[in-house]
């Protein structure tokens, strides 16, 4: 019987069925036969609706949002902090469509979607070399901010090999603006070993609590915001020492904080100060509490560094250069919608992606949508080329 008869269908079925074996019978509403047929016609409605429900749950693109957890959790995919049931499913999907295979380029992208907070990520293969890839992520705006994602690590390749030390013949560990301190994380992004700075030799090397790098070109991640909280308030990080708001290190809202004494952990809301984080749990109760700010591009680089292929040796993460841009245009027409059209304009530059071109035709072509008859663009005078690490997005915008 079809999933689509309804309960009143059913029930005269089911009378009609009664009437032919018991012509004499009363099935007016209200007799025995009429309650019994109810009964069951609810019933088998009851079951051909929860079967319905069932064959739905079997296909994550019609499946409920418990069983679409499911679904993805099987393959290893959890949800990403905020992230809405058709952007999990689309990341789903992707995985199906394109299953893990030893780190192609889509591979690349599906681990850097794997963290909090990044809505997007695109793979460069090759792009400095044999062995070498690039991966730009786009920052969850509405979870950070900013589509720009924060970067508040210093990275590179150790040159030479001491027991106990990490040397970077490229690298400025005593730049005046923002030194590296003693206490300060160092993270081998290959094994994943973590330990500290003792000492602070030179420029260019670094004396450690642990032997954490064995060999020349392994990676180093030196988190720049580490420490102890000097005082305690309620869903704060408070620390005297600290210098959150860093000009090149900058903490920002969506920031992973670590509390490494408790191993808890919770996210940045807002950088109140360069010595103050306000943070979505209070995971600092009481002071001396040793805790790091890992940025997005940090968690990013510690899951691909987890996952990547061994011969790919250089993996760069990067947030894309925003590339403002202006856009005028005069319009006619007797019903033009300008205000719909101002508005339409910055909503089709938002959707650009790394390396899209802004097309002035696709700017004509919102213009006429909105009833314009003719539409006069002064600026920009040509198309907008945006290379793989550029996205460009709207500054101001005029339509008269």
């Amino acid at each position: 019987m079809s999933f689509q008869k309804d309960f009143d269908e059913l029930l005269n079925d089911l009378l009609t069925d009664y009437k032919n074996q018991f012509p004499e019978a009363d099935t007016s509403q209200g007799s025995l036969i009429y309650i019994k047929s109810a009964c069951m016609a609810s019933a088998l409605w009851g079951l051909y609706k929860y079967q319905d429900w069932i064959s739905k749950q079997i296909f994550p693109d019609t499946a409920d949002t418990e069983a679409l957890e499911h679904h993805a959790w099987v393959r290893g995919l959890t949800r990403t902090y905020g992230e809405t049931d058709s952007a999990y499913l689309a990341r789903l999907l992707d995985y199906i469509r394109r299953p893990p295979a030893g780190g192609n380029k889509f591979d690349y992208e599906k681990w850097a979607k794997d963290v909090d907070n990044i809505s997007a990520a695109y793979c460069i293969p090759l792009a400095q070399g044999l062995g070498t890839v690039d991966v730009v992520v786009v920052a969850n705006e509405t979870n950070t901010g900013s589509e720009i994602p924060s970067s508040s690590i210093r990275t590179g390749k150790t040159t030479a090999i001491s027991a106990n030390k990490l040397i970077d013949g490229t690298a400025n560990f005593t730049d005046a603006a923002h030194p590296v301190s003693v206490g300060d994380i160092v993270r081998n992004a290959v094994s994943g070993v973590e330990t500290t700075v003792t000492a602070v030799d030179s420029a260019i090397q670094l004396t450690l609590a642990d032997d954490v790098f064995k060999t020349i070109d392994e990676i180093y991640m030196l988190h720049n915001h580490t420490g102890t909280n000097t005082a305690v308030s309620a869903s704060k990080l408070v620390d005297a020492n600290a210098r959150f708001n860093d000009a090149t290190y900058t903490c920002k809202k969506g920031d992973k904080v670590i509390n490494i004494t408790d191993s808890t952990d919770t996210t940045v809301v807002s950088v109140d100060s360069a010595t103050q984080l306000t943070l979505a749990k209070d995971i600092f109760t009481a002071t001396a509490k040793k805790y790091v700010v890992k940025s997005l591009i940090a968690n990013v680089k510690e899951k691909i560094e987890y996952a990547r292929p061994v011969t790919h040796s250089v993996i760069r993460v990067l947030g894309p250069t925003i590339v403002t841009q202006d856009v005028t245009m005069v319009v006619t027409g007797t019903n033009v919608n300008k205000a719909q059209i101002a508005s339409d304009v910055p909503a089709y530059m938002k959707m650009l992606i790394p390396g899209q071109t802004l097309y002035r035709s696709q700017l004509s072509s919102i213009a006429i949508q909105n009833k314009a008859d003719n539409a006069t663009i002064t600026t920009p005078a040509a198309d907008v080329a945006a290379t793989s690490y550029q996205m460009i997005r709207p500054g101001v915008i005029s339509v008269t």
